[in-house]
């Protein structure tokens, strides 16, 4: 299947590193008086984002432009004239009555202001990275982003906030979208042949006769949106995310960028897609050998190294870059 849409990719980055970025970010924790989530671990360097740059090139070489939004930070090796880079500084698309931010929320829920971003992107954080060879086709088909749809309650177990902010994503696609008639308007798309794991799942799921929705399963893999789905969400609900970017840190009132995504499954627009085959979440520490192994195999296409609280930190970063190293030796065009 041919796809000759031009496709971005664009990957948000802070270097925690930054002394005076570290001392703004404390002069503004200190003016804060809600519950903010401002970890260590939501920031540190793992020193391995030129790895991410040679995957794309060697993995991804048909990208058209890749846009690297940063608060302004430069990494000392990047080739800043690399004919596919575009730096953004958040300045550059994120409205000055929000700025500056510490949160990904309104860096991310801002994106379709990036000045030059085609209409088909990919979005990454810095963990997200490419595993193996992908085509334009893993991400848009028929111009439709590529997703799986599967329902799964909200796992409270895990993180407090991050919690709340997930039931802020459902609470409102369940104020937009009635879940029977959107079960029944786009069915072929709740139960494919694509992804039979989340279409059985939807299946079990069914027998529950509710009109709000109770939670989704969300893979933490690259996403591939378009931008008039962000155009379409910030005309709906302009003050829900008005009020997310008014946060500079974390806050549980906040949404994230699943209200995109939302937006695109329940309103059909997105082509069924098995990530669950292409890609997969590491938590780094427990998993730290299973993320070298996939490098090395490239196991999965596409792969997320999440940050946890890991004790020994240093060991654990030198070895997975090590495999990088190993895997991705070559210099890519975006180093000096």
């Amino acid at each position: 299947m041919k796809n000759n849409l031009d496709i971005d990719f664009v990957i948000i980055w802070v270097d925690g590193n930054d002394l005076e970025w570290q001392k703004e970010k404390n002069k503004y924790l200190g003016l804060e008086d809600s519950d903010v989530d401002a970890s260590i671990e939501r920031y540190r360097d793992w020193d391995n984002l030129r790895y991410w740059f040679r995957a794309v090139e060697q993995y991804a070489p048909w990208v058209r432009k890749i846009h690297f939004v940063t608060c302004g930070h430069i990494p000392s090796w990047l080739n800043t004239d690399a004919s596919k880079l575009h730096l953004v500084k958040h300045s550059d698309y994120i409205p000055q009555k929000y700025l500056p931010v510490f949160s990904s929320h309104p860096i991310e829920l801002n994106l379709h202001r990036i000045e030059g971003l085609s209409e088909h992107f990919v979005f990454f954080n810095d963990d997200f990275f490419l595993n193996a060879p992908v085509k334009p086709t893993d991400f848009f088909v028929k111009g439709m982003p590529c997703d799986s749809l599967a329902e799964m309650p909200i796992d409270f177990a895990v993180r407090k906030q991050y919690n709340h902010i997930m039931v802020n994503d459902v609470i409102f696609a369940s104020e937009h979208f009635n879940r029977m008639k959107v079960r029944k308007m786009y069915r072929n798309k709740w139960y494919n042949v694509h992804s039979l794991k989340d279409s059985i799942r939807n299946l079990m799921f069914s027998v529950l006769k509710k009109e709000a929705f109770f939670g989704f399963d969300i893979h933490h893999l690259p996403m591939a949106y378009r931008k008039k789905t962000f155009e379409e969400v910030w005309d709906v609900d302009p003050s829900l995310l008005d009020r997310t970017c008014s946060h500079r840190f974390r806050d549980d009132e906040d949404v994230s960028q699943c209200v995109f995504k939302f937006w695109q499954l329940l309103t059909g627009q997105f082509y069924p897609y098995n990530k669950r085959r292409s890609g997969k979440l590491y938590p780094v520490g427990r998993y730290t050998s299973e993320v070298c192994d996939a490098i090395r195999t490239k196991k999965y296409k596409m792969i997320c190294i999440n940050d946890t609280d890991v004790e020994n930190f240093e060991e654990t970063k030198n070895q997975i870059n090590s495999v990088f190293e190993e895997v991705l030796s070559n210099k890519s065009s975006f180093e000096l």
